[in-house]
């Protein structure tokens, strides 16, 4: 099987967090977008991307909580077999004349592309009995709190 994807626009950094730049045919899709406080970000991790970590399925101790090798589908790296990643952001500001998404923060790099924006909805997003490995319950317990985590004390 073979899929074309397309990028819609681009992460960049600004002087208020990030925004996400959409190139002028997709900016009427984000009429609509204002009501809400949260999106779902879809974006390409192609920097991370290469043959040799696209094959391997095994992210050899990523964690410094646990001392186990995690399969990359027990983990959000972005080296995977499709580099397709997924972030959850704080809508900041939106600007749909001239396609402007603003956030105070988005996991990627400047210049990542993005392939798509869906609303963020609690009915379907958020799970209040979801469970985690052991080794995670010292993580924040939701994306708030989670701006002022030791992500970096976390990896190695």
């Amino acid at each position: 099987m073979t899929t074309n994807l397309t990028a819609i626009g681009t992460v960049r950094t600004s002087l208020q967090g990030f925004e996400i730049q959409l190139e002028k045919p997709y900016r009427p899709g984000l009429k609509g977008l204002s009501g809400f406080s949260h999106a779902h970000i879809i974006w390409v991790a192609d920097r991370s991307s290469t043959a040799e970590n696209n094959n391997s399925l095994v992210c050899p101790k990523p964690y410094t909580a646990s001392d186990q090798d995690i399969g990359v589908f027990g983990s959000r790296s972005p080296a995977r077999p499709n580099p397709i990643c997924m972030s959850v952001v704080m809508i900041s500001g939106l600007d749909e004349e001239n396609g402007i998404l603003k956030m105070p923060f988005i996991d990627t790099m400047p210049d990542t592309p993005v392939l798509d924006i869906k609303p963020y909805f609690p009915a379907s997003d958020r799970v209040e009995s979801a469970r985690i490995p052991e080794h995670f319950s010292h993580w924040p317990k939701s994306y708030e709190a989670s701006a002022h985590f030791d992500w970096a004390a976390e990896f190695r």
